[in-house]
């Protein structure tokens, strides 16, 4: 069933008038054969050639039937199409007279289209039901998908399909009970998808096309349509207009209402949400184009929402309703999808869906941890995608007062890679972080993240610092420090507000998680943090009303810092080493064979763990084995200035005490 480039002209009328013919000529011959045989037959002859003109008569009707079926074909799928016109003109017509009627020159599929149309439509959902009729809805299901090979074809059965079925299919599957609804109702939405992606060739399949973003008789009647097209992958414009008549202009107008719509059958059959204002978000997911067009035009001329109102309305009527895991959810997706975060490289994201993320950042940021759990891990995406904005946006060194928006804050220094698409405030990008370090998987995706966009931008610093003496590589650095600082900040607040004496618990490790660069030996970094967390919760089990969960989860949070902060000077000196930044040779023990770099803390705490012999624990052979490290650094006093200097912005504390002033 390949489609076809060519057409044909075709003039129903005259498609008649020839069947009509062929009908006489018939009866015709049917009368000769007749008569003479008749007189033959008086005289006691037999002539076999009668019968063959007898075989040509019937042939001929057969056909004029042929002929009266695809005259209704033809008249039905060319309904609303305009006649087919000269250059210059239209061809004059006598009233009455309809003329050539364009139709792709695919007659022999839009029969086969027609065929199952009348089988569907006619007989399965009318005159069977429960098994028999799911046995034969999945049956025939193959040659619904295989129509969107031909998107023609599959223009036309949906065009020759009743409205009422076509409407309604997703309840007439689910309601057999069939085990394969969700496979058949995607056969269905393969094939109209085939034919709204499609240039609409048979003109009667435009009022298909119009009738599927209109506002539906129900809310029933919506769902059914919506959960026809979710599988679709219909072009954008249909999502958002389809979207936005069957929920959502309504849903910007009155929100608060019951948007319940789906029945059991039909959300267990396919999977999808009971709720129509979570159905017109899930159509949208997916797709960025057709969700940042639904958010501009939801609720047409009369809706004077922003673009920011308008999403916390979602967010707001989910607070408020039974289906709101439903509604997050589906809202979760619809950002990622405005914000094209997997469709585009992050720091190349277009103007257009960097100013989606922006508003989707601040609104959901609003919320902060209050945000329901179902759409933490949708926050967690666009954090990632958008990393350079969120670093950018922890910055305290510059324009602090600064509000979140496109244009540049005054007095602001542009650091490695460049300028982020937008320029968030410390407020906005801590009030987000929250939106998602309470659960430790997503806190874990997001700083592998952060770890390499923190690597790969250091790199480019000390690179630009190695070629002319700047201060990149320490500014940068002060930017990573006030970002891990607001998530640390943000983590303990979330974690920590899980139980009702969260503030109890906060405190102690406020006051306890501080560790500076100097005067704290890497030796003993590790087991003054470990004692003093000991001590923290050695005092707090005393409290029964400290529940060990917190504990846990604050401990998590305050060793991952720890270690942060442990090991960022020789991380600090390596990065900018391998930058060639100018340095003496290191001596050979402290480099890696193997690569020829400068090896990492982790290799030599290794070492250290695997040479602890004779009475020496290991924590003693690391401070020999880093001591001439620490000597090599000393000789190179730019390098050990920078390395000392990024190692202890990126430790400072500053950021997670003056958010409580800007946020």
């Amino acid at each position: 069933m390949a489609p076809t480039a060519e057409f044909c002209g075709i003039d129903p009328e005259e498609m008649g008038t020839l069947a009509a013919s062929l009908g006489g000529a018939a009866d015709r011959l049917t009368a000769f054969r007749e008569e003479f045989d008749r007189k033959l037959g008086q005289n006691g002859i037999s002539v076999p050639a009668l019968r063959e003109i007898a075989d040509i008569a019937d042939w001929g009707r057969t056909q004029v039937s042929m002929l009266h079926d695809r005259i209704d074909l033809i008249n039905t799928l060319g309904n609303g199409a305009p006649e087919l016109g000269r250059a210059g003109g239209a061809i004059s017509l006598a009233a009455g007279q309809r003329g050539l009627v364009r139709l792709p020159d695919e007659l022999k599929d839009f029969e086969v289209a027609q065929g199952l149309a009348r089988m569907y439509g006619e007989d399965i959902f009318v005159n069977f039901g429960g098994e028999p009729q799911a046995k034969l809805i999945h049956e025939h299901a193959d040659k619904i998908a295989k129509l969107a090979e031909n998107p023609q074809a599959a223009a036309a059965f949906f065009a020759l399909l009743s409205p009422k079925v076509r409407d309604s299919l997703p309840n007439l599957i689910a309601v057999t009970g069939s085990k394969t609804a969700k496979q058949d109702l995607a056969a269905f939405s393969k094939a109209l998808g085939a034919a709204l992606n499609a240039p609409t060739l048979v003109p009667a399949f435009a009022k298909v096309r119009d009738d599927l973003v209109k506002p539906a008789d129900s809310k029933v009647a919506a769902w059914n349509r919506l959960a026809l097209l979710k599988g679709a992958n219909a072009p954008s414009s249909v999502r958002s207009a389809a979207a936005r008549a069957l929920t959502l202009d309504e849903f910007a107008k009155k929100p608060r209402q019951d948007w319940r719509a789906g029945g059991p059958a039909e959300t267990k059959a396919y999977d999808l949400p009971e709720d129509l204002v979570a159905m017109g978000l899930e159509v949208l997911t997916g797709d960025g184009a057709a969700v940042r067009d639904a958010f501009a035009k939801m609720g047409g001329a009369d809706v004077k929402l922003s673009r920011p109102d308008k999403m916390k309305l979602f967010l707001d009527y989910a607070k408020g309703t039974g289906n709101g895991d439903e509604v997050v959810e589906a809202f979760g997706r619809a950002m990622e999808a405005g914000s094209e975060v997997t469709t585009e490289k992050a720091g190349q994201h277009s103007p257009e869906a960097a100013a989606f993320a922006l508003d989707a950042i601040k609104v959901a940021g609003s919320f902060g941890d209050d945000l329901p759990m179902i759409g933490w891990d949708s926050m967690s995406v666009i954090a990632k995608s958008y990393i350079h904005e969120l670093a950018s946006g922890a910055r305290f060194d510059k324009a602090v007062y600064r509000t979140s928006g496109t244009g540049v804050p005054e007095n602001w220094v542009l650091l490695p890679p460049g300028p982020p698409t937008f320029y968030l405030s410390p407020g906005d990008t801590f009030r987000f972080l929250k939106t998602f370090v309470g659960d430790k998987r997503l806190t874990d995706d997001f700083d592998a993240t952060a770890a390499q966009f923190r690597y790969d931008t250091l790199t480019a610093a000390a690179r630009l610092d190695a070629q002319a003496e700047q201060s990149h590589f320490e500014q940068t650095s002060k930017m990573f420090g006030d970002l891990a600082g607001l998530e640390f900040k943000a983590t303990l607040d979330v974690r920590g507000e899980q139980d009702a004496i969260n503030e109890m618990v906060l405190d102690i490790a406020k006051n306890t998680v501080s560790f500076g660069i100097d005067g704290i030996s890497p030796t003993s970094r590790g087991a003054i943090a470990t004692w003093e967390l000991i001590k923290t919760f050695g005092v707090s089990t005393g409290l029964d009303k400290v529940a060990d969960t917190v504990e846990t989860q604050v401990e998590k949070a305050t060793e991952a810092r720890a270690d942060f902060v442990l090991r960022l000077k020789y991380d600090m000196a390596r990065l900018l080493h391998d930058a060639d930044y100018p340095a003496s040779d290191p001596p050979a023990e402290i480099v890696n064979r193997r690569t020829g770099n400068l090896k990492t803390y982790d290799e030599f705490v290794a070492e250290a763990k695997q040479e602890a012999r004779g009475g020496k624990n290991w924590e003693q052979v690391l401070q020999e084995k880093l001591t001439p490290y620490e000597r090599w650094m000393d000789s190179n006093r730019n390098l050990d200035y920078k390395a000392e200097s990024a190692s202890t912005h990126q430790a400072n504390e500053r950021p997670k005490e003056e958010i409580d002033l800007w946020e």
